[in-house]
């Protein structure tokens, strides 16, 4: 998939930034840092394994299915016969990178680093179902004071996943039995293109998708009541009306969109031009995805661990 995307996109005179294996969080951050306005992530997300896809970015989020459809409806019309490349081209018009680094950089910046490292003594079992999610959650855990093992972290000899890589209570029985033994003290798994996160509680409580996103919010809001900035929090029309309930202790503002993460991710890019003053945050109670715009604007599971 990755070599005839690449070519194609050389051939119709696009340049190329190719970041190998990596975490659809991490892509998109990048994308953002660098002013690129499009992207292509090959991936089947949290699908069964013998899915695949693409994810087409927009400036701000992805595409909307009325582009979507555009697009279909061009390529219909397209003559490929025009289009040619060879080495020459590949070599001059594309790059390589690993951006994984400078992300975890900027993760590092964006929070209070040093009170947690001075603070934690978390033991944290992680499940990255050897997805995208093992080349980055590892490191930034540990590099937080956290002790982690790591587990469903390579591919079978028959290169299959070690699980279903949907992270949910049914696809997570070994971490739940890490953290039921008693052997750390949280457990976190993510799909395959880690921008989702399942939370493993004491006792090997696999959370569903809303809990664990309501815990990262009442965490946030309790954290920085004293702030001035007001919360608002996005969410969308599946969740959960717990969130109206967490809202409401701490005087926060809930704002929700229709279905989808496009939606959620251009209310909060709207939201943070027109309330500069406000903390805005929120992500999807359906799919256990949060959702940070002020430094990434979509669903990061690794953000979120």
């Amino acid at each position: 998939h990755e070599k005839g995307i690449v070519e194609g996109l050389v051939a119709t005179g696009f340049k190329v930034i190719n970041v190998g294996i990596c975490p659809t969080p991490i892509i998109i951050h990048t994308k953002n840092q660098l002013n690129i306005p499009t992207g292509v992530i090959i991936t089947g997300s949290h699908n069964s394994p013998e899915w695949n896809g693409l994810k087409l970015l927009s400036t701000v989020s992805y595409l909307h299915n009325h582009d979507l459809e555009e697009i279909s409806l061009s390529l219909k019309s397209a003559n490929f016969r025009n289009y040619n490349t060879n080495r020459k081209a590949i070599k001059k018009n594309v790059r390589f990178i690993n951006p994984i680094p400078n992300y975890i950089k900027a993760l590092y910046n964006h929070i209070n680093i040093k009170k947690i490292k001075k603070e934690n003594n978390l033991r944290v079992v992680l499940d990255t179902g050897a997805g995208a999610g093992k080349y980055a959650t590892p490191q930034i855990l540990a590099g937080l004071g956290c002790e982690v093992k790591v587990i469903n972290n390579d591919l079978l000899v028959n290169e299959t996943f070690p699980r279903d890589i949907e992270p949910i209570s049914k696809n997570l029985k070994d971490i739940i039995m890490e953290v039921w033994q008693g052997k750390f003290d949280v457990g976190f798994a993510h799909d395959s293109d880690a921008d989702r996160l399942a939370i493993i509680g004491e006792n090997g409580v696999c959370y569903p998708e809303d809990i664990g996103l309501a815990l990262i919010t009442e965490h946030l809001m309790k954290n920085n009541i004293n702030e001035a900035k007001e919360f608002i929090f996005v969410t969308n029309l599946a969740s959960s009306l717990m969130f109206e309930v967490i809202a409401e202790k701490y005087n926060a503002q809930v704002i929700r969109t229709q279905i989808g993460e496009v939606f959620l991710v251009e209310k909060m890019h709207k939201l943070l031009n027109d309330e500069p003053k406000s903390s805005i945050f929120g992500g999807e109670g359906s799919c256990g995805g949060v959702i940070f715009p002020d430094f990434n604007n979509t669903r990061d599971g690794l953000f979120a661990a």
